[in-house]
């Protein structure tokens, strides 16, 4: 049984608010997408909705949390927003995002760092716009799964192909482990290793060189 931050019952709350939200920031405050959603994540206010705080759920009204982004990181309110809003795709984009955030329980920020980002959904509306909310975490979920595979190094997949950690990989093959840990971050080029490294690590690994 899967744990939610919050109950259900504030979901259509929190859908309604961040979509409210997400377009006054946007569309009366003129704040471009992806500057307003990186205030929203450093303001606190969204790791207030993850953790299911009432007040930022329910309590305050979507101009209200606009607002609050705002003050909190500008260290001035807007001067105005009238309360009103569009059902424009950056409101889309809020309503399957507090949707999709409450449904993962992925953060924010994490959802935003792995592919996801405020653009990118608010590109999905004419697509998906008419589409029911699990149709939207389907395809979320394959945007934020490829992302993390490509972001793994070749080295890092070989190795756990192996079943190896990178001491095993380290201790068998005569690599050091701060070298096997920078390739796989890839603060090291594996292709600039000298040959006797590749030759070893392909020798454990079972992998031609261009798998690494």
């Amino acid at each position: 049984m899967e744990i939610r931050a919050y109950n259900e019952a504030y979901l259509p709350y929190a859908m309604e608010n961040l979509a409210a939200m997400i377009d006054c920031g946007i569309n009366q405050c003129g704040f471009p997408p992806q500057l307003f959603y990186r205030m929203f994540l450093t303001s606190g206010v969204a790791s207030q909705i993850e953790k299911g705080n009432p007040r930022y759920l329910a309590g305050l009204s979507g101009a209200e949390l606009a607002s609050r982004v705002i003050e909190l990181v500008a260290g001035e309110s807007p001067k105005e927003i009238d309360g009103t809003f569009s059902i424009s795709p950056e409101y889309w984009a809020g309503w399957v995002l507090a949707y999709y955030q409450w449904k993962s329980g992925k953060s924010f920020r994490l959802i935003n760092d792995n592919g996801l980002d405020i653009e990118k959904i608010i590109a999905l509306y004419h697509p998906l716009h008419e589409a029911d909310l699990d149709k939207f975490a389907s395809v979320a979920d394959r945007i934020i799964t490829e992302t993390v595979n490509s972001s793994v190094s070749p080295l890092k997949k070989a190795r756990e192909r192996c079943g190896l950690t990178q001491e095993d990989l380290s201790r068998i093959s005569g690599v050091s482990l701060r070298m096997i840990r920078a390739y796989e971050q890839k603060a090291q080029d594996i292709a600039k290793a000298n040959f006797s490294t590749i030759e070893r690590l392909q020798s454990v690994l079972h992998a031609d060189f261009s798998e690494l």
